[in-house]
């Protein structure tokens, strides 16, 4: 089922919160999330579709995305700042399937998509619309 993100009302949209990627790529125009296997062990999974075993979130973009990594300096001062990271290091962080899927704000054509690792991972991105594709 298709959310669309370019109509004058935005959909509520489900978060998968805690869930692992597996799997993220881009091409033609299309970023697509790949999670972990018997992904309804998680109680926000079990919630919407208690028996799924897989999703594949795919995004249809408009434009570019950035990405964004928190960094924190312990020394001399104790700080966190972010720094932007390319599609490639997002890529291979996923590989070593530590990568986990927090929470999501949907606007008008845009989404911020909260990922964690080690630290927070923002990804700003813009789209029309989003499919979310239950494997059972």
């Amino acid at each position: 089922m298709p959310y669309y993100l370019d109509k004058a009302e935005v959909p509520t949209i489900p978060v998968p919160h805690d869930c692992v990627i597996n799997d993220i790529s881009f091409s033609n125009d299309f970023l697509v999330l790949d999670f972990e296997q018997d992904i309804s062990r998680h109680d926000s999974i079990k919630d919407i579709h208690s028996n799924a075993k897989s999703l594949i979130i795919k995004m249809h973009l408009i434009d570019t995305f950035d990405i964004y990594q928190m960094k924190i300096w312990k020394f001399p001062k104790f700080k966190r700042f972010y720094v932007e990271i390319d599609f490639n290091k997002l890529a291979d962080l996923v590989k070593q399937k530590r990568v986990v899927y927090l929470y999501h704000y949907i606007a008008y054509q845009s989404l911020i998509i909260n990922l964690y690792y080690n630290t927070n991972i923002i990804f700003k991105l813009q789209a029309d619309y989003i499919e979310y594709i239950w494997k059972e």
